[in-house]
């Protein structure tokens, strides 16, 4: 279907398992922004902006940007200097603490921004302290990691676009050497320089951002237990979905809950594909044995206003499973009572769904006291 016919669907295929007509046209339509409603008039656009707005002519959340492209900062910078690092971790060098995590969780997690890393690697970092700024330079002189911002042709000029960071190719091999795993290309940047727009989409490393500022703050609250990015979910030997992220967390002692994460970011044919992901994600869900399925998935919006409309795809395609709303900023807020909603669809209208044991000085057992408790040798004897 070509971008733009949205409003089309009588004589489209709906998404596999769903039939299409009428109902499938009603709910997979999704209307145009009134241009009056455009908040980037002194941009220079793409045509298509107004099937990819937010509905109430917000401005696209931190990490949504549709049109955004990768610009590699200070390219070169470090890379002179990783095979020699690199070299060094071979013959026993000595690897700090903060080094392995930073290592650990890129190779996870793929892409991080600073205030991310700094609440993974420098928990305790007081407001304004340099510590996790200094050390993302020193790892990027050393060659570990690269930096990159994205480029965009709509102008946002009331919010700072912050640096993001993956591993170089040396990081990846120290990935493997120290951790044993073999990433794929994907999990790692080359930096070089693009001509003006012309580097790759950002719209992959905005799904990885936007997730990981929700594992940043379930790990700054102490609560996370596990973390796996795109994990393929099996039902059956033909039937597998794969959610952005799966994770566990504590919330008491011998009281765990596991979630998937979902992000939603604006893109062509964006209803469509929607639903089809819905679709396949029930059909998984409604197939695992009931100690296997996520006590909620988290479905993150670009924005408050998008929400309406994805509720109304979830309520066709994936009408049983749990879900939780929330956006890439009120994550970037921060853990509040307000971070996580629900759709209201009597009075239409979102309203808050407080996760009580995800707010601060909530009571209940914290991931660093299970791991304590369950890492502790209790004085076991080994052979020389």
């Amino acid at each position: 279907m070509a971008l733009g016919n949205f409003t089309s669907f009588e004589e489209e295929t709906g998404p596999k398992g769903v039939t299409g007509g009428r109902d499938a046209a009603f709910l997979l339509s999704s209307p145009m922004v009134p241009e009056h409603l455009n908040p980037y008039t002194d941009s220079v656009y793409p045509s298509d902006i107004y099937e990819l707005l937010l509905p109430d002519g917000s401005r696209f959340g931190m990490f949504s940007d549709p049109y955004a492209t990768i610009e590699y900062h200070e390219p070169k910078f470090g890379l002179q200097n990783g095979r020699y690092w690199l070299d060094g971790q071979l013959h026993g060098a000595d690897v700090s603490k903060n080094d392995l995590k930073l290592v650990d969780v890129l190779s996870t997690n793929r892409t991080m921004t600073r205030r991310q890393l700094e609440r993974v690697i420098f928990p305790y970092l007081e407001p304004g302290g340099r510590s996790g700024v200094d050390f993302i330079k020193r790892c990027r002189s050393r060659g570990i990691i690269c930096a990159y911002r994205w480029a965009s042709p709509l102008k946002d000029e009331q919010r700072k676009k912050p640096l993001a960071y993956m591993l170089t190719k040396v990081g990846a091999e120290a990935a493997e050497i120290l951790f044993h795993r073999k990433l794929s290309d994907e999990q790692w940047a080359r930096p070089v320089e693009y001509a003006a727009a012309k580097g790759p989409e950002m719209n992959p490393y905005f799904v990885d951002l936007t997730s990981n500022e929700l594992y940043a703050e379930l790990v700054r609250l102490d609560r996370l237990i596990s973390w796996h990015r795109r994990p393929v979910i099996r039902a059956d030997q033909s039937l597998f979905h794969i959610p952005t992220a799966v994770f566990e967390i504590i919330r008491d002692r011998n009281d765990f809950l596991q979630f998937w994460v979902e992000v939603f970011r604006p893109g062509k044919d964006f209803i469509r594909k929607t639903a089809e992901r819905f679709v396949r994600l029930n059909q998984v869900y409604q197939k695992l044995p009931a100690h296997n399925r996520p006590a909620r998935v988290m479905l993150i919006a670009d924005g408050d206003s998008r929400i309406p409309l994805l509720n109304q795809l979830a309520d066709r395609f994936m009408p049983d499973v749990p879900l939780r709303f929330t956006t890439d900023e009120r994550l970037l807020a921060g853990m509040s009572r307000d971070t996580f909603l629900e759709y209201n669809n009597a009075e239409k209208k979102l309203t808050a769904s407080t996760i009580k044991f995800l707010l601060e000085d909530a009571p209940g057992m914290r991931a660093s006291e299970y791991f304590m408790e369950t890492s502790g040798n209790n004085g076991d004897e080994f052979e020389d």
